[in-house]
């Protein structure tokens, strides 16, 4: 039987092949020339897909034992207001935010409990499912964002031939445009991934929603 790892390796190494293919044949579709596939370049994105599925799935193990569950759906309620079965759309969109302040403004100094009741409060308060997808959700946006970044620019220049001393000015150079542009999307993709998506499928997931994500990588990668 196969490992998660395994797994998830052949499942995003697919998933990487296809969103370069469909990057190329975006990039092409002005040519007049028949379309041909760019092996090189497809071969470099499917090496740096293959080179970020181990921290990436590591990582997401690691986060999921630090802060384990999810929310409940008693805190999405309180979270949401709902009043019967409607909710505003301005919580939905602005879910994942009310998430974090919910969680936050529920551990304001008008909620700690008396002395005689902290031992009884206090558990509960470190099983919080709320907690965790807080915490996730954060470091997912901040951390993972950051190194992913990073280890894009890095790897697919080294895999274009970059020499080592030019590999820093291209993190400066391009960090914040690829940041602005994940930061577009991303916090959707992870609301899904820590209310609903079981930890051994989060990179898969996350690969089958970037496909994208990845067609955009692709075509800043200049495919």
């Amino acid at each position: 039987m196969l490992s998660p790892l395994t797994v998830t390796f052949v499942q995003s190494t697919f998933l990487n092949a296809l969103s370069n293919i469909l990057a190329q044949l975006i990039d092409q579709r002005n040519n007049t020339t028949p379309f041909a596939l760019n092996s090189l370049a497809l071969l470099q994105f499917i090496t740096y897909g293959i080179l970020i599925v181990p921290p990436n799935f590591y990582w997401q193990r690691a986060l999921e034992a630090r802060y384990p569950g999810f929310p409940s759906r008693a805190e999405i309620g309180n979270v949401f207001r709902c009043s019967g079965r409607s909710c505003s759309l301005r919580s939905v969109f602005t879910f994942p935010f009310a998430f974090i302040r919910s969680f936050f403004s529920s551990t304001s100094d008008d909620t700690i409990p008396s002395n005689k009741d902290k031992e009884k409060w206090a558990p509960r308060a470190r099983k919080s499912g709320l907690h965790s997808f807080a915490m996730k959700f954060f470091l997912d946006q901040t951390i993972a964002g950051a190194m992913n970044i990073v280890l894009f620019i890095v790897l697919i220049h080294i895999l274009k031939g970059e020499g080592l001393k030019r590999l820093w000015e291209l993190v400066i150079e391009h960090f914040r445009p690829i940041m602005i542009a994940r930061l577009k999307y991303r916090p959707v993709v992870s609301t899904l991934m820590y209310t609903v998506i079981p930890v051994d499928r989060r990179v898969v997931f996350a690969s089958a929603c970037g496909v994208i994500w990845g067609i955009y990588l692709s075509l800043y990668a200049a495919v």
